[in-house]
């Protein structure tokens, strides 16, 4: 009698031994989980830093006066005269100068 009542708190030990062994490797795993997920929000939030900053350059490049200064300054072009425009058919010419016609468009 005495032997098996030994043999149950020995088996109890051993149960109870287990499940904290268990509940540390489990929490191990946790905590091992949570850090990579915390080293992948910062590289979320670097990568989101770095795509707001790309979004700026390119609004900033789309800018209709960055593209005028570009287009006058780099590649030499101008705004045409009246006398230098051509129309394929009279009912396509505008009322007015065209250039300013284009220059309107452009800043409205």
């Amino acid at each position: 009698m005495l032997l098996r009542s030994e043999r149950r708190i020995l088996s109890g030990i051993v149960i109870i031994g287990l499940i904290c062994v268990f509940i540390v490797v489990l929490t191990a795993y946790a905590t091992e989980l949570r850090v990579d997920n915390n080293r992948l929000i910062s590289e979320i939030n670097t990568l989101q830093g770095e795509i707001d900053t790309l979004n700026v350059r390119i609004k900033q490049a789309n800018n209709i006066e960055r593209i005028e200064e570009v287009a006058v300054q780099q590649l030499g072009m101008i705004y045409p005269d009246g006398d230098q425009c051509v129309y394929i058919s009279q009912e396509d010419a505008p009322s007015g100068n065209l250039a300013m016609l284009i220059r309107e468009n452009a800043y409205s």
